[in-house]
């Protein structure tokens, strides 16, 4: 068992924000005791055809605030969760500027977890999603590159 200290807890966020799919899109998770969430400036890269912000972007977003509040559950007990099935409601479009999605915890079982995200630019909910998570044994996340 580990415990979620300041210093796991930042860890567990530097490791996340500079994983290759973060820094490719330029997500920035932002993870604490209380709240995880996860914050994307809309560019050009990540608009489709049309000019606003393509829906597997604002999926990734809300997939990686769910994700995350589970998985900073669960890396306490040397497992993570990944994604199995998420449902993603679109409800504005998004042209340009900060979107911010934040995740909550519906339930963790033994090989299944629930969550669910908001995506919000300046407080109007653009996206929702319901996400489904396997939960698998990894006791060497939390471990430091010397450390394995």
């Amino acid at each position: 068992m580990v415990e979620l200290t300041d210093e796991v807890l930042k860890y567990f966020e530097n490791r996340v924000g500079n994983s290759g799919w973060y820094r490719l899109i330029g997500m920035k998770p932002k993870i604490g005791r209380d709240r995880v969430v996860v914050e994307l400036e809309i560019t050009e890269k990540h608009r489709q055809a049309f000019g606003t912000a393509h829906g597997g972007v604002l999926a990734s977003i809300l997939d990686s605030a769910a994700g995350l509040v589970v998985n900073k559950e669960l890396v306490k007990e040397g497992k993570i969760a990944v994604t199995a099935e998420i449902k993603v409601n679109y409800i504005k479009p998004v042209r340009s500027g900060k979107i911010i999605a934040e995740g909550r915890i519906v339930n963790t079982g033994s090989k299944i977890a629930v969550a669910t995200s908001e995506a919000k630019q300046n407080g109007d909910v653009v996206a929702i999603c319901t996400a489904t998570f396997y939960i698998i044994d990894n006791g060497t996340f939390l471990l430091k590159k010397e450390e394995k």
